[in-house]
């Protein structure tokens, strides 16, 4: 028996599917605590006071950006030993691509690695713009328990 070429298409996508079920940082731990998206805080630059989280949990950061002015967002402050940087899931390709010089979004995500209190600074500047204050500051409080 002989598969068309259309057949073969569509049995290679039918055994690639369930591989796309979850992200790839989606589990849990064997402490219990989780990386799944659903459980991760969300925060942007109107973030104001101080986040709350479990030890274990995820604080995700979106702030807009665009890097075609020559501006990025730089971390000052990371918060160790108190928050761990995570990985940052990768996104599905926009439909349409967005136009040239168009802004778009900084993110980044941090583990709740223990107990105690941590700040994240993060200023958005150009790098080479020496003794020139930045033009947007993002600070965020973050306990953990």
């Amino acid at each position: 028996m002989s598969l068309k070429p259309h057949a073969i298409v569509l049995l290679a996508c039918a055994m690639a599917l369930p591989g796309c079920a979850t992200e790839p940082g989606d589990k849990t731990e064997a402490d219990g605590t989780s990386e799944n998206a659903s459980d991760a805080v969300v925060v942007d630059a109107q973030a104001d006071g101080e986040t709350r989280l479990r030890r274990g949990q995820l604080l995700a950061i979106a702030l807009d950006s665009n890097a075609s002015t020559g501006y990025a967002w730089e971390i000052i402050e990371d918060g160790r030993p108190v928050l761990e940087s995570a990985p940052v899931p990768a996104s599905a390709a926009p439909a349409v691509p967005p136009m040239p010089g168009a802004g778009g979004i900084s993110r980044w995500r941090y583990r709740a690695a223990q107990t105690g209190t941590a700040t994240l600074r993060l200023v958005y500047r150009r790098s080479w713009e020496q003794g020139v204050e930045p033009v947007r500051t993002a600070t965020y409080r973050v306990v953990v328990e």
